[in-house]
């Protein structure tokens, strides 16, 4: 029963995979909680706590070995703190590796799974996969600019396989449950249902959204993101120096902005106008409107990843309920 460590496990995805992972009966699950009291949260959905203050704290990095931890998955979401604990995880492989060296015997090596986004990719109306460059001059287009960082992060995973085995796992814009990326587009709607319910004068307006008017995002529920990095958790030691190129993206469906919002409105029962007066300058507005044409078709092939949540705009009704509802 591999032992597996989820970084972020309190947050948004971290909290759908160890659940995930602990109904297949197959895992220890441990989780990184920066406070008590999410340790407490942790240890009340069987998860083990690892307690630390950050990413890079020596109580945690310890913890790696201390608990013989098979495999980190890091769905954190941090931004230097993860090339800063990428360097650590590093020391703690290859000690594992010279100390087996040592002893005459062969031993798996640590595994580590990070999360990227399919947002690497930048915005594209023609289709892209997981096996084309990003974030170099032969990529066929420039991420948007919020995550450009995470190319150069990606970059040294990959070369850390000499120590490690490493996947990467990109998913599309996320949705279901708390929905919270989506709370920027969704709080306005809410807003101004609420106010038409008053008698607002101002009801019969149009709610402004900074949206672009093409935008196409690609999508996945996290639910089938968990999933996703399940199959990438079962099936790193398969791929792992085999040649397989440990780059998957995860997406589900592709919809435009424009029908996503018209649902959104009339679910939360905004009976006025939307309209999209682009992302303008605002740099995670832009992000939101990257249009996404990424194809999944690798991690269904090599990592038998089978999506079950399809459509959001289908569902709409659903999931601004559950967002709307996670909001207090």
């Amino acid at each position: 029963m591999p032992n597996i460590l989820i970084l972020g496990a309190t947050g948004y995805i971290g909290s759908a995979l160890s659940q995930s992972l602990l109904r297949s009966g197959n895992h220890l699950v441990y989780g990184h909680a920066r406070t008590l009291e999410k340790a407490k949260a942790l240890q009340r959905d069987e998860i083990t706590p690892i307690l630390a203050p950050s990413l890079t704290s020596p109580s945690l990095i310890s913890a790696i070995a201390t608990h013989r931890i098979d495999i980190v998955v890091d769905v954190a979401g941090a931004d230097k703190e993860t090339f800063d604990l990428l360097n650590l995880v590093k020391k703690v492989g290859a000690e594992r590796l010279e100390n087996a060296q040592r002893e005459g015997v062969l031993v798996p090596k640590l595994g580590f799974i990070y999360c990227s986004g399919t947002w690497v990719h930048g915005s594209s109306h023609v289709p892209v996969n997981d096996l084309m460059p990003v974030g170099t001059a032969s990529a066929p287009l420039p991420p948007a600019e919020l995550v450009a960082w995470r190319t150069g992060l990606e970059k040294e995973v990959l070369n850390a396989r000499d120590v490690l085995d490493v996947a990467i796992v990109r998913p599309a814009l996320v949705y279901g449950r708390s929905s919270a990326i989506w709370t920027s587009l969704f709080s306005p709607l809410l807003q101004a249902a609420r106010g038409q319910g008053e008698g607002n004068s101002a009801s019969s307006a149009a709610v402004k959204i900074q949206v672009d008017d093409d935008s196409r995002p690609g999508l996945v529920h996290v639910d089938d993101v968990a999933s996703g990095f399940h199959c990438a958790i079962d099936k790193l030691s398969m791929i792992a120096g085999t040649g397989v190129y440990p780059v998957f993206d995860l997406q589900t469906s592709q919809e435009d902005m424009r029908g996503i919002l018209r649902a959104a409105a009339r679910e939360l029962g905004w009976k006025g106008g939307v309209e999209l007066v682009g992302a303008g300058e605002d740099l995670f507005a832009r992000a939101m409107c990257t249009t996404g044409n990424c194809s999944s078709g690798r991690a269904k092939i090599i990592l038998g990843w089978t999506p079950r949540r399809e459509g959001f705009v289908q569902g709409m009704g659903v999931f601004v309920r559950a967002w709307e509802s996670a909001r207090g």
